[in-house]
């Protein structure tokens, strides 16, 4: 996944991103709640590890802008030194999915984004085939067939497909494509992510007299969705 990590304690936020990053997530780390919210203008994330007290902007503030935006598929989890049943309650009722107190432990902290991703995230399990008509994805064998008829797509090609299938709807940022197709340490940039977009969207068909629109979202990313799904 990519992962947002959003904490003033440098220390701490370094510390969390090389446990994430050694069991294969991608992380971007910011020193405070304003910057964060200034990087959704063009940046996207499948997680928030979000700290509670900081200077200017707090994790409270920040969790508030998220759900008032909107983002309640995006799932946070909170890190902080308040430990009382009062606080716990009350951040969890105004939107987060989880807490864990300070000292961050490696093992629960690792533990806890499985239990949220697997509630927040069902679609992710593991399937071998998909079908989204007119399409029918095989894992295994990464294969893509079309109406019966198999397309021929390149492994990244292929990759790329599944990550934008498993996210439909979901406004998806360049670096967040970038990030989960091609890998968090890629030399690669995000005009890599433009010139496979539109193979795919070629070579798939990819417009609503087959279901679904692929839009380009100025400055920001993509977005895939069912034609049915952008016209309600």
């Amino acid at each position: 996944m990519r992962i947002a990590i959003v904490d003033d304690d440098p220390h701490l936020a370094e510390l969390v991103k090389i446990w994430l990053e050694a069991s294969g997530h991608s992380c971007v780390v910011y020193g405070d709640g304003r910057e964060f919210i200034n990087s959704l203008k063009r940046e996207s994330f499948d997680l928030i590890i979000l700290d509670w007290i900081m200077p200017d902007m707090d994790g409270e503030q920040v969790l508030n802008w998220l759900r008032e935006q909107g983002s309640r598929s995006v799932p946070v989890i909170f890190v902080t030194q308040k430990d009382s049943e009062e606080d716990v309650a009350r951040i969890l009722n105004e939107g987060a999915d989880d807490y864990i107190t300070k000292p961050v432990r490696e093992k629960e902290l690792l533990a806890r984004i499985m239990a949220v991703t697997r509630r927040s995230h069902p679609q992710q399990v593991e399937v071998e085939d998909l079908d989204l008509s007119p399409y029918h994805l095989n894992t295994a064998s990464h294969s893509l067939s079309m109406k019966g008829a198999e397309i021929k797509l390149t492994q990244k090609e292929f990759e790329l497909v599944l990550f934008l299938f498993r996210n439909i709807g979901r406004l998806l940022s360049r670096g967040h494509i970038l990030a989960s197709v091609w890998g968090h340490g890629s030399e690669f940039n995000t005009r890599t992510v433009d010139t496979h977009i539109s193979r795919i969207r070629k070579k798939l068909d990819l417009n609503p007299a087959h279901g679904w629109k692929l839009t380009a979202i100025y400055h920001q990313g993509y977005r895939l969705e069912r034609v049915e799904d952008a016209a309600a």
